[in-house]
Parts: structure tokens; C-alpha cells; sequence
């Protein structure tokens, strides 16, 4: 069969967390999932299997309509997030104006909302979960011309009962195929708070055990790969000309022994790349920071979210604004750059000056860059079952969206102490006391490498103060 993967275009994203102007400029990612799941039908399978990226080609929809037109695929499987749910149903419909007998969805929208995706006009099939040996086992139903029905982790027949729980190809996640990027224009993708060399994605292991309330991350079977297994990928970047890694695993250091030995191995190899990860401020300590830096680490992201005790408590972040600080100077001194992120409009900023204090707060800890969300809590996270318990949140107009993706759709924000012009208006103040200060414009200047990258960062910058 010939199967066509689509990263929807991202034309219509529903308002929220981060102003228009920096997620313009926001990093761009190469579609994982898809690549995953492509790599895996290509070698378990005969399936011809192709990737679209809309999102990396800026595409409309009549230049999708073509695309996949002229590809004639037996089967499309479109990527779904709940920010893009009106695009993705947009792409369902494209592609069924052009005649593809079947479309799949799959993604993170559906592991908390599948029947409500699998009611969407045009859709066939949902797989929750990881979608690899879902997806080949669909395929092959469809191929034999039998029913789709009672296939583990997809909902295709009106007698499928929602999967309870994700369908592996293994447990083990050294099983899984080493990604083959060269399914995608891999040399487009870039980080623009990198060097500006080749750049990609890796994910080293899958899920999260912890408990931050305003995040739904699946916490079930949280696993890892070896560190050689990492090093393998690493490697087969490396011979495609990548030497820049962002290691986007929910959080990176779960313990401390996984990534002194991830470093160990690679140093062993010699591989030469550059490497950012996100981590959790917890068990942060010099030894672990030198040794990553010794290995190729660059660059650290913390979510920080809140620098109050109460703030952080309220979000279950587990750690304290000492250890914050602490290792936020440990990085400093060790000469690794940080991103901190912070959440703007939580449930314990009841006063402008809450927020200043935040920003304040934020500026003191002096990371290299920044990034400041508006709190938008989404269905399926502890702090959106907390907000309609105390009459903050509404899940009807979320249900609503689900059924019928509408473009004028806006997610709720946390609107108890301030409305939602308010929480802009602070927003963009946070972002313009961190980026307009001097220090902060001359600092990046000296650090620019290249044209490429200077044109990256100067349209960033002045995206931002537009």
C-alpha cells in the first residue's frame, strides 16, 4: 500500500500559550512520530511510505490538495495536537477532496480525546498511543480487504471500545529502528537559539514519572534507552552532517547515574556534536554538569514555571527557588547556557505585582535566554480538573472545539484574578523586560557565528519587539 504521513499545516492554531510573534520564531522540530512510524513500516513491511511535512513547507491547502493528489497514497496518517486539531481536520478534509480511500489519525490529541477524534467527519481509524505496530497492523487488515475491527490500540469499527493502553513493538526501546532522517528535508530544520549547523531531534526515552500539575505527558511504562543505543543515533546524525542534538525527552536526568553514563559512552566514542536537553532542577550538581559538558552539552532547559514557594507547590514542581538559583550558577560557572521557562497568569498571581515578581525573579536568575507561556491549562492535566472544581475552567467549549474544530476557537486561560487582555498585556511586558535590557542585545551580538545565524536571531528580535 502506499502510505502518505502529513504533518499538518499550522495556519489555524488555537490562541494560547505563546504570543504569535516569538512562536514564529520558535525552534524548528523535525516530526518524530512520523519518522518513527515510517521508518518502521519501511523495514517491517512492503509499504511504500512517504513523509509530508506541511508545517516545514509553509504549505496551503490547495498545494496539499496537489501534493497529495499526485502521490495517490492507499492511506493517509495525519500527526494530531489539540492546538492544531482545526488544521488537522482541514488536511481530513483535503484529503478526502482529492480521493484517499482512508485517512488515520493518531498523536497526542487522540490519547486524550479518541472518541471524539474518531467522530470527526472523514476519519477511518485512531491509534492511541505509540503508533508503530498499530499502525502495521491496520495497514495490513485494510491490505487483506477485511474489516478493520478489535485491532490493539485503534478504535476503526463502532464496536472498538477505547484502548486502555499504549501497543509496543517492544519494551525494550533499543528494539526500535534507529530513525532515517533522510525521509524529510533534514538540512531545513534549525534551532534558533543554536549555532546555526545542521540540526535535529533525538528522544532517549519515552514518558514522564512525575506529577506537575499542568502537564498531561503519559506517566505509564516510563522507559529508557541504553546508552549505547543513544549513541547509535547519535551516530548515524553525525554521518548525515548533524552536529547539533536536542535531546526533547520529557526530562532528561529522571537520575543522575543515566546521564553520567550516557556522557561516559559518549566521550568514549569520540562523537563530535553539540547537545541541549531538558532537565529538572532537582539532584543538579557540578560533577554532572562538567562531565555533560566534557561530553558536548551546550545547553540546558529548565522549567522553572514559578519563583515563589508557593507557586511552585502549587504546581508540584518539587523543588525549592534555593535549588533553582543553585543550579542556575552551577551552569554559569561550569559555562553551560541556560533557557529557564516560566508560566505567566498561574493560580497564585493574584496581583500585577505577583507577576512583576515573577519577571523580576526571572531576570535574577540570569539565564541566557527565556521563554514565557501564558498559562493555558488543557483538558487531561491535574490543574484543568482543579480550575472547573472551583469554577475557573469550563470543559463545554473544549468538548465543543473537539467535535467541531472551529478557527475562532480560543483555549481558556486562568482568568480568577485577571482577564485575558490582562494576561497578554502581562506577557508581553515579561517578554520585553528580559530581551529590550542591553546587556542582554550586546551579549547575543558577540555571540553570533555566522550570516545565517544572524539572520535567524535579528528576525527573532524583531519579530519580538513588534
Amino acid at each position: 500500500m502506499r502510505v502518505l504521513l502529513i504533518r499538518p499545516p499550522a495556519r489555524h492554531t488555537v490562541e494560547s500559550e505563546v504570543p504569535e510573534a516569538v512562536e514564529a520564531e520558535n525552534l524548528s522540530y523535525p516530526p518524530l512520530s512520523l519518522i518513527s512510524i515510517a521508518t518502521f513500516l519501511l523495514q517491517k513491511s512492503d509499504h511504500q511510505v512517504k513523509i509530508m511535512d506541511a508545517q516545514l513547507d509553509n504549505l496551503d491547502y490547495d498545494e496539499l490538495r496537489q501534493r497529495v493528489s499526485a502521490w495517490k497514497p492507499d492511506v493517509v496518517g495525519i500527526t494530531a495536537f489539540t492546538v492544531q486539531l482545526v488544521d488537522v481536520h482541514k488536511t481530513v478534509q483535503a484529503c478526502h477532496d482529492v480521493g484517499v480511500p482512508r485517512v488515520v489519525i493518531g498523536g497526542p490529541h487522540v490519547n486524550d480525546f479518541p472518541q471524539e477524534c474518531l467522530g470527526l467527519s472523514g476519519v477511518d481509524a485512531v491509534i492511541k498511543g505509540e503508533g508503530q505496530q498499530p499502525m502495521l497492523d491496520l495497514l495490513a487488515v485494510w491490505e487483506a480487504g477485511k474489516v478493520a475491527r478489535g485491532i490493539p490500540g485503534v478504535m476503526a469499527h463502532p464496536d472498538d471500545l477505547v484502548p486502555e493502553d499504549d501497543v509496543y513493538f517492544s519494551n525494550d526501546l533499543d528494539d526500535y529502528p534507529i530513525l532515517d532522517l533522510t525521509l524529510v528535508d533534514y538540512q531545513r530544520y534549525y534551532d534558533v537559539m543554536g549555532e546555526g549547523g545542521i540540526f535535529t531531534t533525538v528522544i532517549s526515552s519515552r514518558g514522564c514519572p512525575y506529577r506537575c500539575t499542568f502537564c498531561n505527558t503519559p506517566r505509564h511504562r516510563y522507559r529508557v534507552m541504553t546508552p549505547g543505543r543513544v549513541c547509535d543515533e547519535l551516530e548515524s546524525c553525525i554521518a548525515l552532517g548533524i552536529r547539533e542534538i536536542y535531546f526533547v525527552d520529557d526530562t532528561f536526568n529522571i537520575t543522575n547515574k543515566r546521564v553520567h553514563a550516557l556522557c561516559d559512552e559518549i566521550m568514549r566514542r569520540k562523537l563530535d556534536i553539540r547537545w541541549t536537553v531538558r532537565f529538572r532542577v532537582k539532584g543538579v550538581d557540578r560533577a554532572l554538569l562538567e562531565k555533560m559538558k566534557a561530553a558536548g552539552c551546550t545547553r540546558i532547559q529548565f522549567g522553572v514555571e514559578q519563583g515563589t514557594e508557593e507557586g511552585l507547590l502549587r504546581l508540584k514542581k518539587d523543588v525549592t527557588s534555593r535549588e533553582i538559583e543553585h543550579a542556575f550558577s552551577l551552569c554559569r560557572q561550569v559555562g553551560i547556557r541556560t533557557v529557564a521557562y516560566f508560566m505567566i497568569g498561574t493560580p497564585t498571581e493574584r496581583t500585577r505585582e505577583d507577576v512583576m515578581d515573577t519577571i523580576r525573579y526571572s531576570i535574577r536568575l540570569n539565564p541566557d535566554f527565556v521563554m514565557y507561556n501564558l498559562l493555558t491549562p488543557f483538558p487531561g492535566t491535574t490543574l484543568f480538573d482543579e480550575g472547573m472544581r472551583d469554577g475557573v475552567l469550563d470543559m463545554e467549549p473544549w468538548l465543543q472545539f473537539m467535535r467541531q474544530p472551529d478557527a475562532s476557537f480560543k483555549a481558556q486561560v486562568w482568568d480568577e484574578h485577571f482577564s485575558r487582555d490582562e494576561l497578554r498585556e502581562l506577557l508581553g511586558l515579561a517578554w520585553k523586560s528580559f530581551y529590550w535590557r542591553p546587556e542582554f542585545v550586546v551579549k547575543n551580538l558577540l555571540q553570533i557565528r555566522n550570516i545565517a545565524d544572524l539572520k535567524r536571531k535579528a528576525t527573532a528580535g524583531l519579530r519580538l519587539l513588534a
